[in-house]
């Protein structure tokens, strides 16, 4: 069963972080709002497989709009999740399949 995360309506441009329970534990997602878009990653870095956020909900996001790992300085395009410059430059944040119905979020 996928599980559901939120209403549409709460997913804004500086992120949210949900907690996705899983047979092997737990795994993180983040969402962001991207104009009308919305896009959702694990949330890892690739580089030394750390959490992207600083705090619960908290990420830190550059006057250029690129997600900004707090540990290593890595920033990644949140429309694509490429790292464009940093210690893992070229690698990509691991996409999370969303469905939105009926103004709700839902993730595999």
């Amino acid at each position: 069963m996928m599980p559901k995360l939120c209403e549409e309506k709460e997913v804004t441009e500086t992120g949210r972080e949900f907690r996705i329970p899983d047979p092997q534990g737990v795994w993180f997602v983040m969402v962001f709002r991207r104009a009308e878009r919305i896009v959702a990653y694990q949330n890892v870095c690739p580089h030394r497989f750390l959490s992207l956020s600083w705090a619960p909900d908290k990420f830190l996001i550059g006057d250029d709009g690129l997600l900004v790992c707090p540990h290593h300085g890595a920033a990644f395009e949140l429309d694509s999740g490429v790292c464009l410059q940093g210690p893992c430059e070229g690698d990509s944040l691991t996409p999370a399949r969303l469905r939105i119905e009926n103004g709700w979020l839902w993730i595999d």
